[in-house]
């Protein structure tokens, strides 16, 4: 909330107000029109969930190899490890298809990993806040904590109602995060290992589509008379997020969200291979597709994905001249 140091008590409510007029309006008309290409409604200020990454600029495989090993990150990770804060996004212009498979999926698995871990923070961030404002429902609300609430109900699409802590177990259930191991093996899947032509030249690592003119990228093959594209991100941690908010908000996934709400409820870790049945309406291939992304799983052992975090600040001295900028959520 650091540029709202600068504005004074009155404009501040204004812009409150704003944001949450603007949340109300987003959520209506997605309660009137539904719509599967609907944006992650955003604040327009950055929020306390925001988890930042340290973004640095690389021109070749081999200096992000060189960066990782000065890092000593190392592929694949034991249980434990802690994640560097960093954002290689994009890709080398030399990382291709052509590399050798294993130096591939370990650079693949260690630049996403991040992103992942950091999308996943912001979600346990909002979470926390939720709960918080949940535990004070009655209580006379900061009106800068109640829009961002609303924010949120809007972005998840989650009716409020006059009974707070109700809906806020609804939006609880639709806000929450997706294991990294399962994200990953998909990133790996749809993007062919971050080497397609929609990874290189949209920053689309799931295949998300789009119908909006002049954010996507028509595939070549598209049957004629479809009017979709292969939508554009300005980042790959864009993407990301984009994924997260598609399987949580999405009607398609409801049963992976189901499975993920029985997880909370009984106390267990979010298991990626349990979740991935909850996938079998996101490719045309069904069951198939989901034993081909629990494989990808198994073969990688990314199951151990569940027991690492991101470091509690990037090493700067070990970035030195790579460091480019701070990109937040």
């Amino acid at each position: 909330m650091a540029m709202l140091r600068d504005i004074d008590g009155k404009a501040r409510s204004l812009l409150f107000f704003g944001l949450t007029l603007q949340a109300a309006v987003v959520f209506g008309l997605a309660a009137l029109f539904g719509g599967r290409d609907e944006p992650r409604q955003e604040a327009s200020v950055h929020e306390p969930w925001d988890v930042p990454l340290q973004a640095v600029s690389v021109n070749k495989v081999a200096e992000v190899e060189q960066l990782f090993s000065r890092l000593s990150y190392t592929w694949p990770l034991p249980a434990g490890s802690l994640v560097p804060r960093i954002a290689i996004d994009p890709l080398p212009a030399d990382y291709q298809d052509d590399m050798e498979v294993s130096r591939k999926k370990a650079l693949f698995f260690r630049a996403m990993l991040p992103l992942a871990l950091a999308e996943n923070g912001e979600i346990r961030n909002q979470r926390a806040f939720v709960k918080r404002m949940q535990s004070a429902a009655g209580a006379t609300p900061d009106p800068g904590a109640e829009a961002r609430l609303r924010l949120l109900f809007g972005q998840y699409r989650v009716e409020m109602t006059a009974d707070l802590p109700a809906s806020i177990d609804r939006l609880l259930q639709r806000m929450d995060e997706i294991p990294p191991a399962l994200l990953l093996a998909q990133a790996a899947n749809e993007s062919a290992w971050g080497t397609s032509r929609f990874a290189r030249q949209a920053n689309n690592l799931f295949g998300q589509w789009t119908w909006r003119d002049g954010e996507g990228i028509i595939p070549l093959e598209r049957p004629e008379g479809e009017t979709y594209a292969v939508r554009k991100f300005p980042s790959l941690r864009a993407s990301v997020r984009d994924y997260i908010h598609n399987l949580n908000i999405g009607h398609a996934y409801e049963g992976l969200r189901a499975l993920r709400s029985h997880m909370r409820q009984t106390g267990q870790s979010l298991d990626a291979m349990q979740l991935a049945a909850g996938l079998t309406r996101y490719s045309e291939r069904g069951e198939a597709y989901v034993e081909e992304i629990r494989r990808i799983i198994r073969g990688n052992l990314l199951e151990v994905l569940a027991q690492v975090e991101l470091a509690p600040r990037p090493d700067l001295a070990v970035i030195d001249g790579a460091l480019a900028r701070s990109t937040g959520g």
